[in-house]
């Protein structure tokens, strides 16, 4: 589990991650700013929730959130962040928020190079 200000993500048994909460900024990783959870009718289940795409055949070993923005490790040591970026906190070497457009999100989301 990881849990910020407004937002929360789970890393499930089968590695992959579900968001859910406030998602200004794409924090949620589902390649739009919608909101997931905030009524009953979109919280029926778990299952209901969309899955953040890792990129093709990638899965998640952990995960942490900030205030608006969410990182994971992967399966093969890389690091990802989606999300709020305003100050750089992505690590991607740029300001631009990612996660909060179709299209952004899997293979099209950059690792960090650490």
């Amino acid at each position: 589990m990881a849990a910020a200000q407004y937002h929360s993500c789970a890393l499930l048994d089968n590695a992959s991650v579900k968001c859910w909460g406030r998602n200004n900024h794409g924090q949620l990783g589902i390649g739009n700013t919608s909101t997931m959870g905030s009524s009953t009718s979109s919280w029926a289940s778990m299952a209901v929730l969309p899955t953040v795409n890792l990129g093709t055949g990638r899965t998640a070993t952990s995960i942490d959130a900030g205030d608006y923005h969410t990182c994971a490790v992967l399966d093969n040591a890389s690091v990802k962040c989606w999300g709020n970026n305003d100050y750089g906190q992505l690590g991607i070497g740029n300001t631009t928020h990612m996660g909060d457009g179709s299209g952004e999100m899997g293979d099209n989301l950059n690792a960090i190079d650490l």
